[in-house]
């Protein structure tokens, strides 16, 4: 099958490729990125520039991750325009995207004729939105996880659910080392999906609305300074290393 994965340059991103391109060696496998620079408005905050230029030095730094040079990763920020014909030309059958930076369209959404999915690093449908695990720790809840859905039209995270992880929250941790620790049960079940697609069986998906939980639909964006300040979470910590999440 060919599988075409947009995903963040990040450092969780990087460890969920690590975990998920060694185990799908039998498809063909395309693998492109999003990178914002640091004037993007998304980090004007001075915290989050500060946890982007942390995470920048673990990317830099890391010798046990797999690189996105070794999986012929390529920049590609304008998939739904200027950048559309390199998507394309990978020809998926499948899209996989994992902290993708650009909002997905409709001819993007239509090329692959098994959908795409995306993992979302929080339950949905009560934590749509950006920094989801942040918000969760916020809101003091017990665990944290990650939501695998179609991405069916441009709206963010509304898509139907395929699977769902739920991780216990360890509140003796950053909020990066809480990131780091729901990926390997999202890739778990990212590779379920793509066993099934393999095999030929539809995933069983559900609309958001169907969800017991649907009327605790919430949508987060970027938290500001001070809310950072009166979460009393710690973004990072110079100790989180992506080493003992392989």
């Amino acid at each position: 099958m060919r599988i075409t994965f947009l995903v963040n340059h990040d450092l969780p991103a990087l460890l969920a490729l690590n975990y998920l391109i060694p185990a799908l060696k039998q498809h063909d496998i395309s693998v492109f990125f999003s990178k914002k620079n640091s004037s993007n408005k998304k980090i004007e905050n001075l915290k989050l520039a500060e946890l982007a230029e942390f995470e920048s030095r673990q990317l830099c730094q890391s010798t046990s991750l797999i690189s996105f040079d070794e999986f012929g990763a390529r920049e590609l920020n304008k998939v739904n325009t200027l950048d559309y014909q390199q998507f394309a030309d990978t020809k998926p059958e499948l899209v996989v995207s994992i902290r993708y930076m650009t909002i997905l369209k409709d001819r993007a959404i239509n090329t692959p004729r098994l959908g795409v999915i995306n993992l979302h690093s929080g339950p949905l449908p009560a934590y749509q939105g950006v920094m989801a695990t942040f918000w969760g720790l916020c809101n003091r809840e017990r665990h944290i996880g990650t939501t695998l859905h179609f991405i069916e039209d441009s709206e963010i995270d509304t898509g139907s659910i395929i699977l769902a992880s739920s991780t216990e929250a360890n509140y003796q941790r950053s909020y990066l080392w809480n990131v780091l620790n729901i990926y390997r049960a999202g890739c778990v079940n990212i590779m379920q999906a793509i066993k099934q697609l393999s095999l030929g069986e539809p995933l069983d998906a559900s609309p958001q609305s169907d969800q017991v939980n649907y009327s605790q639909a919430n949508y987060y964006s970027f938290p500001n300074s001070r809310e950072i300040d009166d979460s009393g979470i710690t973004l990072f910590s110079e100790q989180d290393t992506v080493a003992e999440f392989l």
